[in-house]
């Protein structure tokens, strides 16, 4: 029997830090493969599955995620010559406890890429995401908040955390205790906004699936957040989210370029309010001052200033 093949690679996360526009533009490149679904969340939930109660989380993680290993592995071509093979997993970074062990047992040489963001704004974003596609309660950010240990309590899934899954630090650091220095590269929302095709030929050279001189790769911005535009346009959308196989059909019939396009035009760009920042930031200083500590180099500003603190 031919063995089955082993990623070498995971996009850990954060959520809502740009990981889909990321791994969109690596599996653009012809030596990167990457798993349909994008996010089978395998690392993670491998132990205790996927049965998480909030709203829309049995026609969403419930349902797609693969937490069988033989599964897994068959997500990957048996015969190929992809220099890179892995997925994009956001629940991997925030689950790291139970992620970690998994991945170095599954392929000791794992590489680990992990995208950032700064925390009130990539809490902002989840909560606009999960509001867009009709599955948040609350109309108001600050009380969506203030209803998380609730959500927790009650096993809603991982991107209702809003507050807690912007703590990254002791991710992080459980991330460089476990997977050697070298295989381990982090990024930030502000690179991919920044540059985007720089951005994502750095990681596939650290991927060593590096583009070809001119080459250029790159996909739309995707997955963007915001509050719907049309009640009616939206209530479609997520009726379509809740039906696999009308779900399947719409994807096997339009791009992602397309879908992500008409994603856009339906909702409305808002950012974080002078309030909730200035209520929600103070409480992320003591995990950036820890984290400005972990992540080496030139970092966005909102991190420097946790390196500040540390001064």
């Amino acid at each position: 029997m031919t063995p089955p093949t082993l990623p070498n690679f995971v996009v850990a996360g954060g959520a809502r830090c740009g990981t889909t526009g990321l791994v969109e533009g690596l599996r653009s490149h012809p030596g990167v493969f990457v798993t349909s679904p994008k996010e089978p969340h395998y690392f993670a939930l491998h132990k205790q599955g996927a049965h998480f109660t909030g709203p829309g989380d049995d026609a969403t993680i419930n349902r797609v995620a693969v937490t069988d290993r033989d599964d897994y592995l068959a997500l990957y071509p048996q015969h190929h010559d992809y220099v890179a093979l892995g997925e994009g997993s956001v629940s991997t970074l925030y689950y790291a406890a139970e992620a970690l062990p998994e991945i170095v047992a599954t392929n000791p040489d794992m590489r680990v890429v992990i995208l950032l963001r700064e925390p009130v704004e990539r809490a902002h974003s989840s909560f606009q995401y999960l509001s867009a596609r009709g599955f948040e309660p609350e109309t108001d950010f600050l009380r969506a908040v203030d209803d998380e240990p609730r959500r927790r309590a009650a096993n809603w899934h991982h991107l209702w955390h809003y507050m807690q899954m912007s703590m990254y630090a002791e991710s992080v650091a459980a991330v460089q205790a476990a997977i050697p220095k070298e295989n381990i590269g982090i990024w930030f929302y502000d690179d991919l906004n920044r540059d985007y095709v720089e951005t994502v030929g750095q990681v596939l050279r650290f991927l060593g699936a590096p583009p070809a001189p001119g080459e250029a790769v790159g996909v739309p911005r995707v997955n963007i957040s915001g509050r719907p535009r049309f009640a009616a346009v939206q209530g479609a959308l997520r009726w379509v989210t809740s039906h696999e196989v009308l779900r399947s059909a719409v994807k096997r019939g339009t791009s992602y370029r397309f879908r992500e396009r008409i994603r856009r035009t339906t909702l409305r760009r808002g950012g974080v309010s002078d309030e909730a920042r200035r209520i929600l930031a103070p409480r992320f200083a003591d995990d950036l001052a820890r984290l400005s500590e972990l992540v080496p180099g030139e970092v966005p500003t909102w991190l420097r200033a946790g390196q500040a603190e540390t001064d």
